[in-house]
């Protein structure tokens, strides 16, 4: 079973459906918006700017600006969208699946959880870089709480600053709770790849160009087939499912290898027959 496990929805889902069965995808996770335009956050496909991005320093100076810059700040929803999400899983639950996106310092962040798990969705969804919070603080500490009691995962970006980019106190806290850290870091690339190491509920998502080939091929020297999890973040950090696709068939893995990644692994945490 071939699943997409990041990708977002801004409108209608007929489009994704017909290009996941082009592909041969069997299911998607779908994950909401936190902006009322999406091309704002849209990714660049100037080479330029994408390996600026992968340059550390240059990188997050770049983000930085981003994300504090009036642009972002204009479009910024107070809490990201989350209906377009459940009405695709309710039309079509054998192919979609979702996790449901959240700003933490919203006062609504809790009631809005549990209005979607209790809606079908299957996970929990936080952008750290546009819902910035202390993953160490209270809030998150009650996130943590609903994840576990409702044995859902956690799936999250990490940060721009120290107390937005830790995820080591909710990581050792909540043993019982499984975490998936997006774009394997960004450009907390090394803290990810040794968190997933050494933790058992830690795996990595391998979505958008910034977990490059090269980046690829060393977390699974690292870590294995076990901690990676298959996604492509159409249509905000790639442009089509096919390119993570291809990311994973250039491994050059075993059949069961490939198998874990490109699905068996997140069938395992979503408990997915």
């Amino acid at each position: 079973m071939i699943i997409d496990g990041h990708h977002h929805i801004e409108a209608g889902h007929s489009h994704i459906l017909e290009r996941m069965d082009s592909l041969g995808i069997d299911k998607t996770v779908l994950i909401g918006i936190g902006v009322s335009d999406l091309s704002v956050v849209t990714v660049r496909d100037s080479l330029l700017f994408q390996s600026n991005f992968l340059l550390q320093t240059v990188g997050v100076a770049k983000m930085r600006n981003l994300i504090q810059g009036k642009t972002l700040q204009n479009v910024l929803l107070k809490n990201p969208v989350n209906d377009r999400v459940l009405d695709a899983i309710k039309a079509v639950p054998n192919r979609f699946l979702g996790f449901v996106f959240v700003n933490p310092e919203s006062d609504l962040c809790c009631c809005e959880i549990e209005r979607c798990l209790d809606g079908g969705m299957c996970g929990i969804k936080l952008s750290l870089l546009q819902f910035p919070t202390n993953l160490a603080g209270p809030r998150m500490m009650k996130i943590c709480e609903i994840a576990r009691e409702r044995k859902v995962p956690i799936f999250f970006h990490q940060g721009l600053t120290k107390e937005a980019s830790d995820p080591s106190r909710m990581i050792n806290d909540f043993p019982d709770v499984t975490f998936i850290i997006a774009h394997a870091g960004m450009q907390y690339y090394r803290q990810a790849m040794i968190l997933a190491q050494t933790k058992k509920n830690v795996y990595i998502d391998t979505s958008s160009w910034i977990v490059t080939q090269c980046k690829l091929k060393n977390l699974y020297r690292q870590l294995g087939a076990e901690k990676l999890v298959f996604g492509t973040d159409v249509p905000v950090m790639a442009t089509d499912q096919s390119i993570g696709l291809k990311k994973i068939n250039n491994l050059h893995l075993s059949p069961s290898e490939e198998e874990l990644i490109l699905g068996g692994n997140l069938q395992k945490i979503l408990d997915i027959n």
